[in-house]
C-alpha cells in the first residue's frame, strides 16, 4: 500500500526502474545473471495493460542500450514469463541470444506482446519433455 502522498508502485515504473539498476557485463554468465536479473509483479489491486507493459519493457531496453554504448560494449536484454514463480523476469548480459543462461530449451525469437500476454493471462504451459521458454530478446549497446 502506498504512503499518503506517495504514487503506488505499478508493474511498468518496476520495469522502468530496472534501466537504473547495477549491471554487470564482465565475468562469468551466472555472476551476470545473479546480478542482473529481475523479478517482476503486479500489485495487488494492479491490472497493468499489455501495451503499456510493453511499453516499458521497449523503453528499458532503450535506456540499458545507452548504458552499455557507453560502456562501449554490446549485450543482450531478455524477458521471459517464469510461469511456477508467477513473475515476469527480465536480465541482461554479454551473452548473445542463443547462448543464454538456461537450463531448459528456449526460443530468443519470442515476440514480447507474447510473453507479456501470457503473464498477463497466467497462462501456465505444460512442462512436458520437449516445452520451449518463449524468450523476448533484443541486443542493446553498440
Amino acid at each position: 500500500m502506498a504512503r499518503e502522498g506517495t504514487a503506488p508502485v505499478t508493474l511498468t515504473k518496476w520495469i522502468r526502474e530496472v534501466a537504473d539498476e547495477p549491471l554487470q557485463l564482465t565475468g562469468d554468465l551466472q555472476a551476470q545473471a545473479e546480478e542482473n536479473t529481475w523479478s517482476l509483479g503486479q500489485g495487488k489491486d494492479e491490472t497493468p495493460v499489455a501495451a503499456e507493459v510493453v511499453a516499458a519493457f521497449e523503453d528499458t531496453a532503450r535506456r540499458l542500450g545507452e548504458r552499455v554504448t557507453l560502456m562501449e560494449r554490446t549485450a543482450t536484454f531478455y524477458v521471459w514469463f517464469d510461469a511456477q514463480a508467477g513473475h515476469l523476469r527480465c536480465s541482461t548480459t554479454s551473452a548473445k541470444k542463443d547462448a543464454l543462461p538456461f537450463d531448459s530449451k528456449i526460443d530468443p525469437d519470442a515476440k514480447l506482446e507474447d510473453v507479456v500476454g501470457a503473464y498477463l493471462a497466467k497462462v501456465r504451459p505444460e512442462t512436458a519433455e520437449g516445452y520451449v521458454l518463449p524468450v523476448w530478446t533484443t541486443e542493446v549497446g553498440l
